[in-house]
């Protein structure tokens, strides 16, 4: 990802708590070529470990065979609040319209994880972050079900090896310029973009 210093991002808890935010994101595989959205799982790394990103796909997708053996290298994508800008909000001229974004990638080498008591961990933990209470109990389904359920799914483990975190929010351009593109995203109700613009700026 191009990421100029201006707008490059390279705290890890502002990482980890974008991707956790921002946690339905994008699997990127270079053989085969394939893209698959899918919701991750971040385990932070302890101790001096690299972090981890968990997935899963299900087994008629052809992705999971970029990881089959060896295991190959990936890469996760997410994405936060964009919106477009245009120059006419400016008051510093001349300008061109831009497009403003948070996003952050991780790249690294992924295995699969076949055992179908670790998906089935990784199932609860999802089940856990967002089902309503009450809601989906795994537990109550009937075991033979579930276990064709798993028997149909392929978990993918990725280690981080580099994260690129990347704000652009008008940070290269002067101060009343990015006041007055906050103020515009959010007379157009773009609010989580404003938010994101004032956030980044300390606005």
């Amino acid at each position: 990802m191009y990421t100029p210093p201006a707008f490059r991002v390279d705290d890890r808890a502002w990482i980890h708590g974008f991707v956790e935010a921002n946690d339905f994101g994008t699997l990127v595989t270079a053989a085969p070529l394939m893209v698959s959205h899918l919701p991750f799982h971040l385990i932070p790394g302890e101790g001096g470990a690299p972090d981890r990103l968990l997935c899963h796909l299900a087994r008629a997708n052809p992705q999971w065979r970029a990881f089959d053996g060896a295991g190959a290298e990936a890469l996760a994508l997410f994405r936060g609040p964009h919106a477009y800008v245009s120059s006419a909000w400016y008051g510093a001229h001349p300008a061109v319209p831009t497009w403003n974004y948070d996003a952050v990638q991780a790249r690294g080498p992924a295995t699969l994880i076949e055992d179908e008591d670790e998906i089935a961990r990784q199932m609860r933990a999802l089940a856990f972050r967002y089902e309503p209470d009450p809601g989906f109990d795994m537990d109550a389904q009937p075991a033979d079900y579930m276990a064709r359920m798993f028997k149909g799914l392929v978990g993918v483990s990725i280690e981080v090896a580099e994260w690129t975190g990347k704000r652009k929010q008008s940070q290269n351009r002067p101060l009343p310029d990015r006041i007055a593109v906050a103020a515009q995203l959010e007379s157009r109700g773009e609010h989580a973009a404003a938010a994101a613009l004032k956030e980044a700026n300390g606005l």
